[in-house]
């Protein structure tokens, strides 16, 4: 299927090219654990504070932002990206400070974010390029479980953008329910997030088939699980129809690569899926590029003398890391 995607992306790079559109980045980053160092007394934030269980100070709050800033600038290539989804952030502030008051200030990156009601407080947020990306819409989508109130998820984020002032485009960040209590036993929980996600993609795309949408986020699962394939039935097919979604990262199941590494296995939890008009030509935006893992040296640390890298994380357990974040951020190329 694959030479067949490249293919296709050849002859949709040559018709961008053509109509003279300028090609941009999207990435999505789990930057784990984004805190500031002050109590939340509605939520369980206990742990990042001063004198919290992990000590989380001023200091390395500070060394935090700056180290998510240059990896969004290394994504970058040289060149901000224009929209940036996030996970596991705990407010605004943590997102203005991110583009206020780090090297990302140079991209006057706008933020969408609302409060989710995670027990936990951590959210998604989008950030994007002002001086390319209008807000049209936003919302923040909550995912209920009627069966057990107990169960508090974070919300789905939705924003309809316009870029460049000409073409629309539709993102939803998510941060699927993860696999605490086993991941069959917990799978249903991802399904309905993935069955939400779907209704509102489709409410989209019976009106406009060809609309250009992109799901991005920690999936909490590879791209064959079932709530994948509720998303994206036609995964691994090789046509490319309107009114379906696509995950870009399906070339990567069962490579010995990824986006997270759980006991030194390597697992693709991380995903940008795109609306088939945006790679069969027909949308206004265009995918050119197959989403890729930013894995670049300074993200990962070697596990054990003879073992392979893996994500340098924040932290392990209550002992303080120092890397940047447990997952690693991942990226397409859009016209």
């Amino acid at each position: 299927m694959w030479w067949r995607w490249g293919f296709l992306l050849a002859i949709v790079c040559c018709s961008c090219m053509a109509r003279g559109q300028e090609e941009f980045r999207v990435m999505f980053y789990n930057v784990e654990n984004l805190f500031d160092t002050s109590d939340d007394p509605h939520t369980t934030d206990n742990e990042f504070l001063p004198r919290g269980e992990k000590h989380w100070t001023r200091g390395k709050y500070v060394a935090k932002l700056r180290a998510i800033a240059r990896v969004v600038d290394s994504v970058g290539q040289g060149t901000l990206p224009w929209v940036v989804g996030l996970a596991e952030v705990e407010n605004r502030r943590v997102l203005v400070d991110l583009v206020r008051k780090t090297g990302l200030s140079a991209g006057k990156y706008g933020i969408v974010h609302y409060d989710s009601p995670d027990v936990r407080g951590i959210d998604v947020a989008l950030l994007y390029r002002k001086d390319f990306v209008e807000v049209l819409e936003e919302r923040a989508l909550r995912v209920d479980f009627p069966e057990d109130g107990r169960i508090r998820t974070r919300d789905v984020l939705y924003v309809k953008g316009l870029v460049k002032g000409a073409d629309t485009l539709h993102f939803f960040v998510c941060h699927f329910p993860s696999m605490v209590g086993g991941e069959r036993k917990s799978e249903w929980k991802r399904e309905r997030v993935a069955s939400l996600v779907r209704r509102q993609v489709d409410s989209i795309l019976t009106v406009h088939p060809a609309a250009a949408v992109m799901v991005m986020g920690d999936l909490n699962g590879e791209a064959d699980t079932r709530a994948q394939r509720v998303l994206c039935p036609r995964n691994g097919e090789e046509t490319f129809l309107c009114g379906e979604l696509y995950n870009t990262g399906y070339y990567l199941l069962n490579k010995p690569c990824g986006s997270y590494c759980y006991r030194g296995r390597w697992q693709t939890l991380d995903h940008i899926i795109v609306s088939g008009g945006m790679l069969n030509g027909k949308s206004e935006v265009q995918a050119v590029s197959r989403m890729s893992v930013y894995a670049a040296p300074f993200l990962l640390e070697q596990a054990a003398r003879g073992t392979n890298a893996r994500p340098k994380p924040t932290y392990r357990g209550p002992r303080y890391i120092g890397g940047t974040s447990d997952h690693l951020p991942v990226s397409i190329a859009v016209k």
